[in-house]
């Protein structure tokens, strides 16, 4: 670019990197769901049916706090990864939901029902992010 006045180049503003973001509500309640299952995680590990005094299992929710940065920002790069992970928490949830334990089987079946619904709710978002808007075009043909 060249300044009309003085001929010489003037240098370009640097921009910086930036993510490609997810539109819509879908990084809210993505955020509002993984934070519910970190909190679920944790009280279930540790006082509604821990596997045993003093088990550290609860930590196996810790990688989902990860993202919650990602999320806070709607980052797509955040929800590319995350529906990677969640499979780990569906799985689980799946193993666990025949345990003998009565209490066991129900809280399974929330952790299910959370992660089934986080995944949803990725799998929306990033398609939302991916769809690139068309031009209206009157001449074309529908």
């Amino acid at each position: 670019m060249t300044d009309p006045s003085s001929g010489s180049p003037q240098p370009q503003e640097h921009t910086g990197f930036r993510y490609r973001t997810v539109p819509g509500v879908w990084p809210k309640l993505a955020l509002a769901l993984l934070l519910a299952m970190l909190a679920y995680g944790i009280a279930w590990e540790t006082v509604w049916d821990p596997l045993r005094e003093g088990s550290w299992l609860w930590l196996k929710v810790l990688p989902l706090a990860f993202a919650i940065p990602g999320l806070r920002h709607a980052r797509l790069y955040t929800f590319q990864w995350l529906s990677l992970l969640i499979w780990l928490y569906v799985c689980e949830a799946l193993v666990r939901i025949i345990a003998p334990d009565p209490l066991e089987r129900w809280l399974s079946v929330g952790w299910l029902v959370l992660s089934l619904l986080l995944t949803v709710c990725i799998f929306a978002g990033t398609k939302a992010a991916r769809i690139k808007p068309r031009p209206l075009d009157p001449d074309a043909r529908r």
